[in-house]
């Protein structure tokens, strides 16, 4: 678990228990305010999917865990006094994660929102609808920027003008949660947009928020392919598309979470 600036400020968590794992991926905030002056809405929506995960019954299925988990969001809007009129217009204000969640008992993943798994040589992912679009835009730009000289890899780590022309973009697929897709956000959860993937014994499974674009076998070989993204483009343009990239003083395009399980 690395945080793309700092631990502290690391906005993705793992859970483990002896029935449940996860990665979890807690979004970050496009609020002027978070709800906690303790910390970003992407960290404290990470730290409440945490608790859920190592209090959740032995039995329990993905619904169980979809349902437990949006009540305690809701628990802490009533907390803050945040009503829900508010954030039905302000989605860009929910405490929001993604989830890749393993239990023993039912051997399955849970893919809630963006977060994937490899199991088998095939990688499972959950995506949301219109990243790539987006990604693509700002790449696009990105790409112009650089060619007319208007500004430089090096400029762009510090200020991200391409992204700032998308931003308002990605606010607007926040609209869109748990009705194009899936996420953790206080709202009910689709289940016909949370991917379950059968992982039986005898296997080997990874679990990793997106902060890794290419998931391999080993945390070594999706080190080494993050390490060289990175050393390549660093702004994530090119071999790799994202919304953001490696900004100045950061380490990573994004926090990242890896676990890989034996199966026994």
């Amino acid at each position: 678990m690395v945080g793309k600036r700092s631990a502290a400020t690391c906005e993705d968590g793992i859970a483990a228990t002896a029935d449940h794992v996860a990665v979890i991926d807690g979004s970050t905030s496009k609020a002027a305010q978070p709800l906690s002056a303790a910390m970003s809405n992407g960290r404290l929506a990470m730290t409440l999917v945490k608790e859920v995960v190592e209090s959740l019954p032995t039995e329990a299925t993905a619904e169980d865990f979809c349902r437990t988990v949006t009540q305690r969001i809701r628990e802490e809007y009533r907390r803050y006094g945040v009503t829900r009129e508010r954030l039905v217009a302000h989605p860009e204000e929910r405490l929001t994660a993604s989830v890749a969640l393993y239990s023993r008992h039912l051997g399955e993943v849970w893919l809630v929102g963006d977060c994937q798994c490899l199991c088998d040589g095939v990688v499972y992912d959950n995506p949301k609808p219109k990243e790539v679009e987006i990604a693509a835009k700002r790449a696009r730009l990105a790409h112009e920027l650089i060619a007319s000289g208007e500004a430089t890899v090096a400029s762009l780590r510090r200020h991200d003008i391409a992204r700032d022309t998308i931003v308002h973009l990605i606010v607007g697929t926040c609209f869109r949660q748990n009705i194009d897709f899936s996420v953790v956000d206080g709202f009910d959860i689709p289940m016909k947009k949370v991917k379950v993937v059968p992982v039986p014994p005898g296997h080997e499974v990874v679990m990793a928020t997106d902060g890794y674009p290419f998931l391999l076998p080993t945390l070594t070989e999706s080190e080494a392919a993050l390490a060289r993204l990175i050393a390549t483009d660093p702004l994530c343009i090119s071999e790799y598309l994202a919304t953001k990239g490696v900004m100045e003083g950061n380490v990573s395009f994004d926090d990242r979470a890896y676990v890989r399980l034996e199966l026994i």
